[in-house]
């Protein structure tokens, strides 16, 4: 039997191949709707929140972390960040 700890991780990681998914469909089917990415999404954030809940990690880091990879995209990518 999975511990709670391992029971979120698992969960966390099939969200994350659930968003690559749907990530991937949008670009093959060049689907303009974003309803099934953004329901993935969610699904994803709630376990990040049960993560936080938890302790399992720091959510007060998130935002340096967030800021680190805006950063690093501004360089790295053609992407527009203000």
């Amino acid at each position: 039997m999975m511990t709670e700890r391992e029971e979120i991780l698992t969960i966390l990681m099939e969200e994350c191949s659930e968003v690559i998914q749907e990530a991937s469909k949008l670009i093959r089917f060049d689907d303009t709707n974003p309803e099934r990415i953004e329901k993935e999404i969610g699904d994803l954030l709630c376990m990040i929140d049960l993560m936080r809940d938890r302790k399992m990690i720091n959510s007060s880091s998130l935002p340096n972390h967030t800021y680190a990879k805006r950063e690093k995209l501004k360089i790295w990518s053609n992407i527009k960040i203000d």
